[in-house]
């Protein structure tokens, strides 16, 4: 029996932590400033207002509402075009596939949307804000599991930060390395493959029957 993909979003799905930072420089750059990296696993960018904050704390002038809604546009047209075809590859022949993020409930909201928009079938969407915990505390994958009826052991992660997403396996899921936006400078010898696409998901889940 096959196993069912679960995936993280953020840097597996789509390359957050760059595509996230090209709007910051622009609207810093539009404002006449030296662009500076945000760090996003500190400052989420569904929230203005910790986006200000960050401003704020580095003397930095910009509206992050434009920040934000440049993001969102991007994101959506991306994961329309480039993600989600695949993941309905996916979910119709291994799911219904889940989710699991280290992220805020304006961004479940914003995902929920664009996922419900383009008719994707799934079942389980878990940010960490909503469970009060982020990985690599095994919390959030527990408060995934309680919405699933299938054995644990029948779920395979999907992530890219191996650190934080291979806590996935303290509770009897797989763990996949996803590699293609890789930001955290993770080395690890377990199972992985390049991006969250159709073949590569199929081939490795072969692997992990």
């Amino acid at each position: 029996m096959n196993k069912i993909p679960v995936f993280d979003i953020g840097d597996t799905l789509i390359p957050d932590n760059s595509k996230i930072n090209e709007f910051v420089s622009k609207e810093l750059e539009r404002n006449g400033q030296t662009p500076v990296k945000m760090p996003i696993n500190s400052f989420n960018v569904f929230k203005t207002e910790e986006v200000a904050r960050w401003l704020d704390s580095e003397g930095l002038h910009a509206n992050p509402s434009i920040i934000k809604e440049k993001y969102e546009i991007w994101a959506e047209k991306f994961l329309k075009e480039e993600i989600i075809p695949e993941l309905k590859k996916i979910d119709s022949e291994f799911g219904p596939i889940g989710f699991i993020s280290d992220n805020s409930i304006e961004a479940k909201k914003f995902y929920t949307k664009v996922f419900s928009d383009a008719e994707l079938d799934y079942k389980g969407l878990v940010v960490s804000e909503e469970v009060g915990v982020k990985k690599p505390n095994e919390e959030i994958f527990e408060a995934f599991l309680s919405q699933r009826d299938e054995e644990r052991e029948r779920f395979a992660y999907f992530g890219n930060n191996v650190d934080r997403d291979l806590a996935a396996e303290k509770t009897e899921m797989s763990f996949v390395w996803v590699t293609q936006y890789c930001v955290f400078g993770t080395h690890y010898s377990g199972l992985k493959i390049k991006k969250v696409s159709y073949n590569d998901v199929k081939a490795v889940l072969r692997v992990l029957k």
